[in-house]
């Protein structure tokens, strides 16, 4: 179990960007999930999220590597599970809302 977040975000490029920040500008708990192993990726997202935010902004955490397989709730989001591509091990995380950004 990964813990307990305001707010998932799956995908790439500014949308999640713009996602994140407006949520982290809310005080909200972000989790955003990429499939990149590029660690320099999330390094350029912290930045740029780290310029846009101002005081009293909510906590961020970025995942490298790894997938949303299954979103999960009965009446609402509840659940979201996340797969990490190079060991396969499916993480769970508490949410009452998820985002993809993936292009389709």
């Amino acid at each position: 179990m990964i813990g307990t977040v305001d707010l998932v975000i799956a995908g790439k490029g500014r949308a999640v960007c713009a996602a994140a920040a407006s949520a982290l500008q809310g005080g909200q708990r972000v989790l955003v999930v990429l499939r990149s192993a590029d660690s320099r990726a999330a390094g350029r997202l912290r930045r740029t999220l780290r310029k846009t935010m101002g005081a009293g902004s909510g906590q961020l955490t970025i995942i490298t590597s790894a997938e949303v397989v299954c979103v999960d709730g009965v009446d609402a989001v509840e659940a979201v599970v996340v797969r990490h591509v190079r060991t396969g091990h499916l993480s769970a995380v508490n949410t009452s809302a998820f985002l993809s950004c993936d292009a389709q």
